[in-house]
């Protein structure tokens, strides 16, 4: 007898896709899975061969590849169902490219599909909903109108807009209600942008090692800008480990009305989305509808980690303030009893609510629970210059790790088998080194290439894992984040025979590094090299930085150093000011006529360089004569720019150089018989332009500025008054101003050279009158006078 088609796929369905099996009472589940792949497997080969047999290919096609979706292979199913004219065949093309994450592919096949059922509606409108697609999604969900469909489609559609019934805050949650209610007045809160009615926040670390963290916020809009900040909101995660519970999220309308968040308002989105090393970095966002002045919005969520940094060890820092009031704040931890914590308060200095920040602590079966509550905390006023937050906000850091060791012994673990080349790599280090005579050249060489030919993705440290990916991978796909770049610069290293360690460093925007503190408080990787007997730090995110220099943000911080067999905690180097080197020169030739024709040199090195050299990659040359054509106006109003060339951008040992020339209209101000020049000598003074401060004074690095000017003095002219020369010095800020005339030439040379980082908040009325003091004695200009 001939086994048709149908009898095949009918005697399949029965003893697969239902399990019934022949009748065994005694047979073992393995066995029985066993078979039930050795029918499904005879059902393909005979659906192939009658395909083969090339007679009623369409439905063929169509049934076998119902066989690979109902065991969930659906790249074989789409295969199948894309051979086939069955009318049916397109509908489950649909379904399969929806359920392998194609929601483009499965939107356009929908589309197509001729008579849409129920079923085909529903899918199609889960695909709109997929690609925020919303007004659409409801409009298939509405076609459908009776069935098994139908339910879902309405529990859809009600999730989309969320409309809600019209209900007052007060019916839904009377303590909510009472905490809006009872709001203090809201003039006294003239720099805030919103105010925090609560800030409830609770982290449960199980006896599992899995944290389990619950957050619950309301925030009331004040004006403009906390409209701007309330719009929308970002919880970011780490897919591997983590997953986002959203139970609500609503604005409250100034009458109390409660607009809820629905799934149109929702958008879960890759973090890095052209960087599929980094896909598990995400953005869990909330849009919240209606904002306006007055309204609150609350959100309540839940992040699930099921898996510590280390599989049992964590570290958490409750920073005080924000940058708006918090009327009312409550952070729990709750931990297993026998679990041993390290607490460090730091910055209490700045805790002027007086508000206490030890726990109280308390116990429930088998945890502990250590607890805070606050109100009225003051918001963070910014101020210009101002250090960064985790240097004036009271903040409590709680740690787990018992020492340093343990932090070691788990990140070796996690980044030693990834310092392993292969070919490629072997053969790019040996080409780098051809040459190179000393160690100091070698390591310059394979920095450079790190830096500059392996593309930076900017992942803060963390946020993608703590796990580096391998050597290999990161030099295949020529991009990575901080730790991938560090440990392929220390593979390729390693193969010229160089001494070299990843290291983890806290950046000058985070909490440095304790040595009497263990935490995994890092937010950036670096490399190590010991050339002799020195350590130079290298930062291959930095592809302007010069061998063996640092941005700014990694000097002068304490970093972990992971050598083979130990680690180390090392200081990385604070530049001296005249690293940090910006010499500009002037020379201007005043014609006869008083037009100008001029050129300007500018030489940088250190944290100068770095920005002339991104500045000058990155800028399109139009964009740069723009910017230069800006600033020649500030010397002669109308000034035309002729020319302008750089030198040494790619080679960054030497300093960089920009050169530019122009002529000018006009440059000296007439008075009279008399001529004056601007104003040579300059100092900052913006800097000490409050009354007082709250902080200190950050500055970014030390450095030494020379400014330099040559100015041909036109025949018929005498220098009529030429101003002192000054000299000053403080502990801050020196500066050395210097005039003379020589040939009927003025020449001028102002250095000024930074000298510390910070000028403290006691400090600043001192330094304030010596700025100024200083304006004022350098406000002279040199003034000309026809020759008589």
């Amino acid at each position: 007898m001939k086994i048709t088609a149908s009898k095949l796929f009918l005697a399949f369905a029965v003893l697969v896709l239902s399990g019934c099996l022949p009748n065994n009472s005694s047979i073992s589940p393995q066995a029985a899975i066993s078979q039930s792949e050795k029918y499904y497997q005879e059902g393909i080969a005979g659906y192939k061969k009658l395909i083969a047999e090339g007679k009623d290919t369409d439905n063929l096609y169509f049934k076998l590849g119902q066989v690979y979706f109902g065991h969930g292979e659906f790249d074989k199913a789409i295969e199948q169902f894309k051979k086939s004219n069955n009318p049916e065949a397109r509908k489950y093309l649909g379904i399969a490219y929806f359920n392998r994450g194609n929601f483009v592919d499965a939107l356009d096949t929908f589309a197509k599909v001729v008579s849409p059922d129920d079923q085909a509606n529903y899918y199609h409108g889960l695909t709109a909903e997929k690609l925020n697609l919303f007004d659409q999604a409801t409009s298939f969900y509405q076609k459908i109108k009776a069935g098994r469909f139908l339910l879902e489609a309405r529990l859809r559609i009600s999730e989309i807009e969320k409309q809600g019934r019209g209900l007052k805050i007060s019916q839904i949650s009377p303590e909510i209600a009472k905490l809006i209610q009872r709001h203090p007045a809201l003039e006294n809160y003239p720099e805030a942008g919103t105010l925090v009615l609560l800030c409830d926040e609770r982290v449960r670390i199980t006896k599992e090692n899995t944290e389990i963290s619950q957050m619950h916020y309301l925030i009331q809009v004040l004006n403009q800008r906390g409209k701007e900040d309330c719009a929308e909101t970002g919880i970011e995660y780490d897919s591997t480990f983590e997953k986002v519970e959203l139970e609500y999220a609503r604005t409250i309308k100034p009458d109390g009305t409660v607009v809820d968040v629905g799934s149109r308002h929702i958008r879960d989105v890759s973090k890095y989305m052209n960087f599929p090393l980094y896909s598990n970095a995400r953005v869990y966002i909330i849009s919240f509808p209606e904002i306006a002045e007055n309204a609150v919005i609350e959100y309540k969520y839940k992040i699930t980690r099921n898996k510590l940094v280390n599989d049992k060890d964590f570290v958490t820092a409750y920073p005080l303030k924000g940058k708006d009031p918090i009327l009312k704040a409550r952070f729990e931890l709750v931990v297993p009893k026998d679990r041993q914590l390290r607490f460090k308060i730091i910055n209490e200095q700045f805790n002027d609510s007086k508000a206490k920040l030890e726990p109280q602590v308390s116990q429930d079966n088998d945890d502990k629970i250590y607890s805070w509550d606050f109100k009225d905390i003051p918001q963070i006023v910014p101020e210009p210059d101002m250090p960064d937050a985790v240097k004036i906000n009271p903040t409590i850091m709680i740690s787990s790790f018992s020492g340093w060791d343990s932090i070691y012994k788990w990140w070796q673990g996690l980044s030693a088998d990834k310092i392993k080349p292969d070919k490629d790599i072997s053969e790019k280090t040996l080409q780098l080194v051809k040459g190179k005579k000393t160690a100091r050249e070698k390591a310059a060489a394979i920095y450079e290439f790190c830096s500059r030919k392996i593309r930076y993705v900017a992942v803060e440290y963390g946020q993608a894992g703590y796990q580096p990916h391998q050597a290999a991978d990161i030099f295949s796909n020529k991009y990575g984040d901080c730790k991938d770049k560090a440990i392929l610069l220390v593979t390729m290293l390693r193969l010229a025979d160089l001494q070299a360690y990843p290291v983890l460093i806290p950046t000058e925007e985070l909490y440095d590094l304790d040595k009497e503190f263990p935490s995994m408080i890092f937010n950036h990787a670096i490399a190590a090299v010991m050339l002799g007997k020195e350590m130079i730090f290298m930062d291959p995110t930095c592809e302007a930085c010069s061998f063996a220099d640092l941005p700014s943000a990694d000097q002068g911080r304490n970093v972990l150093v992971f050598t083979p067999s130990e680690y180390t905690i090392v200081n990385t180097p604070l530049s001296e000011p005249q690293h940090n080197y910006l010499q500009q020169k002037l020379s201007i030739k005043i014609n006869p006529d008083e037009t100008i024709t001029a050129k300007r040199t500018v030489v940088s090195s250190g944290v100068y360089a770095q920005a002339q050299r991104y500045w000058l990659w990155y800028t399109s040359p139009e964009l740069i004569a723009q910017t230069l054509r800006g600033k020649i106006q500030g010397i002669s109003i109308g000034a035309q720019l002729i020319d302008y060339k750089f030198q040494n951008l790619e080679d960054l040992s030497l300093p960089a150089r920009l050169e530019y020339d122009f002529r000018g209209s006009e440059y000296l101000t007439l008075a009279g018989d008399m001529r004056i020049l601007p104003q040579f000598a300059s100092v900052d003074v913006s800097i000490v332009a409050q009354e007082k401060r709250m902080f200190d004074i950050q500055i970014g690095f030390l450095s030494q500025e020379d400014v330099e000017l040559e100015v041909d003095i036109p025949k018929g002219f005498v220098v009529k008054y030429m101003p002192d020369c000054i000299k000053k010095e403080s502990p801050w800020f020196d500066l050395d101003v210097q005039y003379k005339i020589q040939s009927n030439r003025i020449y001028f040379k102002q250095s000024s050279i930074v000298k510390q980082r910070k000028i403290s908040q006691g400090q600043y009325g001192q330094f304030k009158k010596f700025i100024q003091d200083l304006a004022q004695a350098i406000k002279q200009r040199i003034v000309l006078e026809k020759a008589r």
